[in-house]
């Protein structure tokens, strides 16, 4: 297909598991108009081997292979053989659940065209245990502009920072540079997402959560906590506030700007505390503390209550209490 509608990116890492499940939660979609990029990042298991399997059955899956770079090199090999008006992320463990929601997104687009679509996800454990949804409201178009539309979405904390719920023009991308942050191994979806939104002529809203995203304790940021995850973040803060005060395009957008980072900014405060007997962990409170006059962009009711806390506690007294709390949640 020269010109499909849809181009679905994804980073294929050692996934021989779950890669199968995942593959045909695309091929089933009652829109034909896409094209399906596995991008085999090196896997050490037979994900490769499956990858060129997919292709060799299906003409609109396309198998590449590189030497292990990591994710965002990944998305990015794969964005840049990607055909599609439209490019969509997908992780190779995850799947979508709905085999209309390309249809609906197309159907969308055709109504409200726009350089960037959000959407939703459900969240599951591994063992298939529901653990909560993440739905943007449904948006009612009096207004279609940018301000008027991500008002909504970051007031009520429905701009989420995952690449995976979202729809993102392809002209739009390349030409806005919107490449993913290689080496980063904590927050490059929050600094990308960042960039996305301020870069963007356009934004609409589908409220529809077709992302199953599959929560395991292993690997991710939650679980396995480290100096580099929360240096990584606030280097992806600074470079975002920088950003902000450089291209915001008015007031009232740099606002709505700030908040979207205010609320980065206030989630990490319940992942630091078990790194306090780290010989890092007071450069960690510094960067807590030059970054504190975030929580002034307190919309957002979790960005409210860190402001609350740190007001009546200090920074390493929020962090403490915020850990267990956290940890009780969990």
């Amino acid at each position: 297909m020269s010109n499909p509608m849809f181009s679905i990116v994804v980073p294929v890492y050692n996934t021989e598991k779950e890669l199968e499940r995942c593959v045909r939660s695309v091929t089933c979609q009652s829109c034909r108009s896409f094209e399906l990029i596995l991008v085999d990042d090196g896997s050490r298991d037979r994900s490769g081997a499956l990858c060129d399997a997919f292709s060799a059955e299906d003409d609109r899956i396309v198998a590449i292979h590189q030497q292990n770079a990591g994710s965002s090199a990944a998305r990015n090999t794969g964005i840049q053989a990607a055909r599609g008006k439209y490019l969509l992320f997908l992780d190779s463990d995850d799947l979508w659940d709905d085999a209309s929601a390309l249809e609906k997104l197309s159907k969308l687009i055709d109504d409200h065209p726009a350089d960037v679509i959000c959407f939703g996800v459900r969240i599951y454990d591994d063992d298939g245990t529901f653990v909560k949804e993440r739905l943007p409201k449904p948006y009612e178009w009096a207004d279609t502009s940018k301000e008027a539309v991500l008002r909504q979405l970051v007031y009520s904390n429905q701009y989420f920072s995952a690449s995976y719920v979202k729809a993102i023009r392809r002209e739009f991308f390349v030409q806005g540079d919107l490449f993913f942050t290689k080496g980063l191994i904590s927050g490059e979806d929050g600094e990308w997402s960042g960039k996305v939104m301020l870069r963007a002529n356009s934004i609409a809203v589908l409220p529809e959560a077709f992302y199953k995203r599959i929560r395991r304790e292993s690997g991710g940021i939650t679980s396995s906590i480290g100096v580099r995850n929360i240096q990584d973040v606030f280097r992806a803060i600074k470079a975002g506030t920088e950003l902000v005060e450089e291209k915001a395009e008015s007031e009232t957008l740099k606002k709505l700007y700030l908040e979207y980072w205010a609320y980065q900014y206030a989630m990490l405060f319940g992942l630091s505390y078990r790194l306090h007997k780290d010989s890092a962990y007071g450069e960690i409170i510094q960067n807590y503390q030059k970054f504190r006059w975030l929580l002034r962009y307190d919309h957002v009711k979790k960005v409210r209550a860190v402001r609350v806390l740190v007001t009546l506690f200090g920074i390493r007294g929020a962090i403490f209490l915020l850990s267990k709390i956290y940890q009780h949640k969990r």
